[in-house]
């Protein structure tokens, strides 16, 4: 990396320019030059902290409601990291949802699009690894709340000096530091960036690139954006826009206490280390049906410490602790400033009580102290927070909650004074219905303690008072969400699925502020993962990937994602590779971890549909892809099937399998599959498949080669809609011999949605699905038959491209179990 020293005269050697070196912007400019692109990195504030620039000052803000902006923002490398306590959480698939409880809800992507990136975001973010599930599920005994997700904490949430650090060594991406932008200069019918204005010091000039990417925060992003359409003002849709309208964080605070019925379960809810050294902790959560029957925001609950400030507890660590947070000089050094302010609380505070506390058991405050400073501030690995455990089990609740889009609560753009920036006036604000869904989480979630005998809650204020202890404690600022929002329709949103602006060629955001909705997860996570996403994207229009520099260097092996291009299936909304990984020779290899290497390269290069049958070592390839991790499954679509099924008394072992494929060839019925077109065996096969896959819901389920002859197709049908209607299917289809699916096309259409058909280059087999007025969606065989000539080398990459040719608008399944060969297929659907 090359650190510069004054803004540079030419800016034709480099391909994209990201304003912002916080953890999403250094991440997008480490995963863009590790495709081989050089990024030009301007960053506002200094490379060290202690100088760093304050923020623009916000015109109009009620700090009751909003953290003072020098609280919530940091301009220097490394960005808001040197305020972020570290928190990783993902999204949820609901999240993502439109939901008809949640007005102004749904993205126009689904988690499946951003769940490969969480790989990338969570080693660029050091919280040890993308796996949320929790080890063991908690309480199983719970009724409407899991405790089956985790948090994770960054080992070290200061990244400037690790991901930083590797900014500066990475040799495609240049940073100039103090290079504040003035403003984005349009061109003249406003549809692209001509450059950015810049200023370093006493020089000035107009920075260009092919690209840019806003990555400096979300309010100071939307204000370069406002500042724009002042000069455009036609610009995201003019001043009724979407732009600067629904700004959202989260409400959170604490209302109540949770007292366990059983004190030693506390040990299921504080912070504990798994294997990678990082902190997690589980939260008290609702599943996503839950949330819907009672028409419930997204909301998370964790156990901690009563009130710092609070003598009444009594405990002479958490006094001791009050007293070193409640002196600035000492304070600041153990906490961000908006975390010490809130724990040290409202004057006036009561010192006296805080020292007798301390007075009667100095030697436990004293050893619990050097041993929260050593795990904190000493160690490594920075241990989040820590709770002291207490033989009454009872805990202050926390809360954490979805806050609902609204278009009302919002930023503008205030008169500029003295000719300095352009400046915000910020009105944040909280809908009564958030408060509401605070309240019946907390009911939801007292009724199933009580119930399962595990505990209960006790609240802190009467029933007539709990609205007003809600909104005392509803202030955000730090999550700066929604002010770009995403939406696939210009009217709706501020950029697209892509991040890309409406309206302007060249100009996207990595920013929290264009999420659609806030979810209950902090966003930093979410964010990271969206700029990795970004930078494959941006690096494919550069005509770029990995490799293809010589100096290009992936920030590390486990971030090597590489994109392939997607396809909707038409006539659905399933989003998938243009190539899709066949599993049906996956029980050739006779060990697991060959297995998992092997799917795990198809993920890497870029794979995202998998298509199995219980048929496939009878059981063997669906229990592999079940055995990916957590994060992985939740990256992909799955397609598998029913009615062809493992011969009577066939098992998943490999050494069973193999035993079987030798004696086959002597008694042929050992590897028959067996037909069963009863809707009571396939109910069953189900059951099992999701078992195996470790999944709630396939995307796809087949009917395997299907007989039309013996199927009750009214029965069939019914029993998918069912299935459906249940969350276990997205969709279902037929997939076979172009003969038996040009029977099912004719006799029963209603089985047909989804078409998987063999097909060849000379014979041409699906057409049948032309002969219907039906695209092709999923094909597969171009290869099978072939000879080992046709199929190497060239002869294969030749065949392939004449493949996706012909199946333009689908997605095309291959088979292999030879990693090599997995790379330079994917590489053809770039």
């Amino acid at each position: 990396m090359a650190i510069l020293d004054s803004l540079p005269t030419d800016c034709s050697g480099f391909d994209l320019c990201v304003v912002g070196s916080g953890p999403v912007g250094l991440t997008l400019a480490l995963q863009a030059a590790a495709r081989g692109l050089q990024v030009l990195v301007l960053e506002a504030g200094p490379a060290q902290p202690e100088t760093a620039l304050p923020p623009a000052a916000a015109a109009a803000l009620d700090t009751n409601r909003h953290a003072p902006l020098e609280l919530a923002t940091h301009r220097a490398l490394g960005g808001t990291s040197w305020l972020w306590g570290g928190r990783c959480v993902p999204f949820d698939a609901i999240d993502f949802e439109a939901r008809h409880y949640v007005p102004h809800s749904g993205w126009p992507l689904t988690l499946q699009d951003i769940a490969p990136w969480y790989v990338v975001a969570a080693e660029a973010l050091d919280c040890g690894n993308s796996d949320f599930d929790a080890a063991t599920p908690g309480w199983p005994d719970l009724d409407a709340v899991r405790m089956d997700r985790t948090e994770r904490w960054a080992r070290q949430p200061k990244l400037a000096a690790r991901l930083g650090a590797r900014a500066i060594a990475a040799s495609g991406v240049h940073l100039l530091f103090d290079a504040v932008v003035q403003e984005l200069a349009l061109s003249i019918n406003g549809t692209q960036i001509n450059g950015l204005r810049v200023q370093h010091g006493a020089q000035t000039m107009l920075i260009t690139a092919p690209r840019y990417v806003l990555a400096c925060g979300g309010l100071e992003t939307t204000r370069l954006l406002l500042d724009a359409q002042q000069r455009q003002p036609a610009l995201c849709g003019g001043s009724e826009g979407a732009l600067g309208r629904y700004y959202m964080g989260h409400i959170f605070g604490s209302i109540a206490d949770v007292v366990l019925t059983h004190p030693k379960d506390f040990a299921d809810l504080d912070f504990f280390q798994d294997a990678t050294g990082a902190y997690s902790r589980r939260r008290f959560s609702f599943p996503p049906e839950v949330q819907r029957e009672h028409g419930l925001l997204n909301t998370s609950f964790f156990a901690d410490n009563p009130a710092f400030h609070d003598a009444r507890h009594g405990n002479a660590t958490l006094s001791l602790v009050f007293l070193a947070l409640a002196i600035p000089a000492i304070g600041r050094r153990l906490l961000a400033e908006a975390i010490r302010i809130k724990h040290i609380g409202p004057a006036p505070r009561a010192y006296g009580r805080h020292l007798r506390n301390i007075v009667r058991r100095p030697w436990r405050a004293a050893a619990d102290v050097i041993d929260i400073l050593k795990l904190r501030y000493v160690s490594a690995i920075r241990k989040p927070g820590f709770v002291l455990r207490n033989e009454g089990g009872t805990y202050a609740l926390n809360y954490h909650a979805e806050q609902i889009p609204n278009p009302d609560s919002r930023v503008k753009l205030a008169p500029a004074v003295d000719g300095q920036p352009s400046r915000l006036a910020i009105d944040f604000r909280y809908l009564p219905a958030d408060v509401d869904s605070v309240l019946r989480a907390h009911a939801l979630l007292d009724a199933s303690l009580r119930a399962s005998g595990r505990g209960r809650l006790v609240y802190r204020q009467s029933p007539e008072q709990r609205v007003d202890a809600v909104m005392q404690q509803a202030s955000d600022g730090f999550h700066q969400i929604g002010t770009t929002r995403m939406s696939a329709d210009p009217r709706d949103g501020v950029v697209d699925a892509n991040c890309k602006v409406h309206g302007l060629s060249n100009l996207y955001l990595a920013s929290s502020s264009v999420f659609a909705t806030a979810g209950e997860a902090n966003p930093t996570l979410l964010a990271t993962a969206l700029a990795a996403r970004l930078a494959a994207h941006l690096s494919g229009l550069a005509g770029n990937s990995v490799g293809n520099k010589a100096n290009a260097t992936p920030l590390s092996s486990s971030l090597k994602v590489h994109a392939m291009q997607t396809v909707q299936i038409p006539g659905t909304d399933l989003q998938v590779s243009r190539l899709a990984f066949g599993t049906a020779s996956l029980h050739h290899l006779m060990r697991e971890t060959q297995r998992q290497e092997l799917l795990t390269t198809a993920l890497a290069a870029g794979f995202s549909h998998f298509d199995t049958s219980p048929l496939y070592g009878f059981g063997l390839a669906e229990e592999a892809l079940g055995k990916l991790s957590p994060a992985q499954r939740h990256s992909i679509t799955v397609a598998t099937k029913v009615g062809l099924y493992a011969p009577p008394g066939a098992t998943p072992a490999s050494a069973a399998i193999v035993a079987r494929k030798i004696l086959g060839k002597a008694w042929p019925a050992l590897n028959r599959a067996a037909a069963d077109w009863s809707v009571a065996t396939a109910r069953l096969s189900v059951e099992r498949s999701l078992r195996r896959l470790q999944r709630d819901t396939l995307d796809i389920l087949y009917l395997h080669e299907p007989e039309l002859a013996l199927l009750k197709c009214e029965e069939w049908q019914r029993w998918l809609e069912d299935l459906q209607q249940a969350g276990k299917i997205r969709y279902w289809g037929v997939a076979g011999e172009a003969e038996r699916i040009a029977a099912m096309l004719a006799a029963a259409p209603g089985l047909t949605p989804i078409v998987q058909v063999r097909d060849s280059l000379n014979l041409h087999q699906a057409d049948v699905l032309l002969s219907h007025q039906r695209p092709l969606q999923f094909t597969y065989g171009y290869l099978a038959g072939q000879t080992a000539e046709a199929t190497s080398g060239a002869g294969a990459a030749s065949i392939l491209q004449h493949a996706l040719q012909r199946n333009a608008s689908g997605c095309i399944l291959i088979s292999t179990r030879r990693a090599d060969r997995i790379a330079g297929s994917a590489e053809l659907a770039r």
